[in-house]
């Protein structure tokens, strides 16, 4: 590891904004680009400045960072994808004239304001620039497949008859079910 105050204090900073293991990482290529401008001549403060130049300030890392986590990339995946789920579960539920089947209310209402903190959740997680926001995505990708796997128990259980819709809805959910969950030890690690 360079040896240098200004590298020190540079990764003090970016050690208080992100993850111990990441600012580790960005040490070890820090240390590298110091050396590599200690080759080409420069004084030890001068290569430091210059190393630190090439990063980019905590802001920047951090920002880029926090564009590049597995939490953001699923919450702007899981946002990108909700208007198809959207309509297909709409056009589902409207088929099979949901209307008609016996669902407490309140229990419609509860699915409704969980399916939009969930939204509310993804998009804080897609917008922010803040590392730790992002592990946000993992207890809205949880609750995601709980809503999914809900949906499906209630077609299942409740549906009189199966409509065309079906065949596309049920299946997109058990395929955003079944990725959503493959993806989750990355969003926990």
């Amino acid at each position: 590891m360079a040896d240098h105050d200004l590298i020190h204090n540079y990764l003090d900073e970016l050690g208080r904004l992100l993850p111990a293991t990441a600012v580790e990482e960005l040490a070890d290529g820090l240390d590298e680009t110091f050396q590599h401008h200690l080759r080409r001549g420069l004084s030890p403060a001068d290569a430091a400045q210059s190393a630190i130049n090439d990063f980019g300030g905590p802001t920047e890392v951090t920002t880029a960072f926090a564009r590049q986590s597995p939490g953001r990339r699923t919450a702007v995946a899981l946002l990108i994808t909700a208007p198809i789920f959207a309509v297909l579960w709409a056009t589902t539920l409207t088929t099979a004239q949901a209307w008609t089947w016996q669902i407490p209310p309140g229990a419609a209402a509860f699915y409704g304001a969980v399916l939009l903190a969930v939204a509310a959740t993804l998009l804080t997680v897609a917008k922010s620039n803040t590392p730790g926001t992002g592990r946000l995505a993992a207890p809205a990708s949880i609750v995601l497949i709980l809503l999914d796997l809900g949906m499906l128990a209630v077609i299942a259980t409740t549906a009189t008859a199966v409509t065309w819709p079906m065949a596309f809805a049920v299946p997109a959910s058990l395929a955003r079910t079944a990725l959503t969950a493959r993806n989750l030890p990355r969003l926990l690690a």
